[in-house]
């Protein structure tokens, strides 16, 4: 009767060694799985921004260089002749207005 009981106690230690086991086992897949959810998560928010990093640098060099060409003197000039049909006065054509100071 003896054995039957140790042999009884035995399967019930061993019983509980494998429900700890399976509790640790369970917590660290869990904490493993939600670790690898949550780097794919960061890598697809990563190659987002990268690829709107790009976008906008793509959009700051076109506004750049049309800036550049809007600005550049000889297009000014160009422009305001065409387009807004200006010419450069003479010297006889300018009239200088003093602003009376209060």
């Amino acid at each position: 009767m003896r054995v039957h009981r140790v042999h009884g106690a035995n399967k019930v230690k061993r019983a509980v060694v494998y429900f700890k086991w399976s509790i640790i086992i369970i917590i660290f897949g869990s904490f493993y799985a939600w670790q690898r959810i949550k780097s794919r998560k960061l890598g697809y928010r990563i190659s987002e921004i990268n690829g709107r990093i790009l976008s906008l640098a793509k959009e700051n060099k076109y506004l750049t260089m049309k800036i550049m060409d809007i600005t550049a003197m000889n297009n000014l000039e160009e422009a305001a002749k065409k387009r807004l049909g200006l010419a450069i006065p003479n010297p006889s054509d300018i009239v200088v207005i003093e602003l009376e100071s209060k």
